[in-house]
């Protein structure tokens, strides 16, 4: 049964890249449907309150850095918060804290934040308009992130 849902995230994932790369924009139902599907296989790895202190770790770690976008929007580019930032990458935020450990969650957001930077910038004459579909490239990481730990014998996200 877990082999089945794993697929089924990592199928949502997939479609999360697509339609971010494709339209610029995720739709509600798939961050849902991630949301539920991430958190079910972290809650199955993990023991309830590890659980519960992970997510409100991991929470907490997303409303600082999204404090400090939006302060940097304001002050330093005079532009409201959701102007520069999609609502969707917010609600993917979301999705990572729910679906990791927060060593992994960690790891994660930052390479996953660095990966959607470097495939930007090496592809970025194809990108229209021209933004980052940040919501998008960090799903694919962590579909990879996701087969990655399945296929090796020694990687497990959920034991960090």
């Amino acid at each position: 049964m877990i082999i089945s849902i794993e697929i089924i995230f990592i199928v949502v994932l997939l479609f999360l890249f697509y339609q971010d790369i494709k339209e610029r924009k995720v739709v509600i139902w798939a961050l849902v449907l991630s949301l539920i599907f991430g958190s079910f296989i972290n809650y199955l790895n993990q023991q309830p309150i590890v659980f519960i202190s992970n997510i409100f770790i991991n929470a907490t770690f997303i409303a600082f850095i999204f404090g400090i976008l939006g302060l940097y929007a304001k002050f330093k580019m005079k532009q409201r918060i959701f102007d520069v930032f999609g609502m969707g990458d917010l609600g993917f935020f979301m999705v990572l804290a729910v679906s990791l450990p927060t060593l992994s969650f960690l790891m994660v957001f930052i390479f996953s934040t660095f990966f959607a930077l470097l495939v930007f910038l090496i592809f970025k004459y194809r990108f229209q308009p021209k933004t980052v579909p940040l919501a998008g490239l960090q799903s694919l990481f962590l579909a990879l992130v996701l087969l990655a730990n399945k296929f090796s014998s020694t990687l497990n996200i959920y034991a960090l």
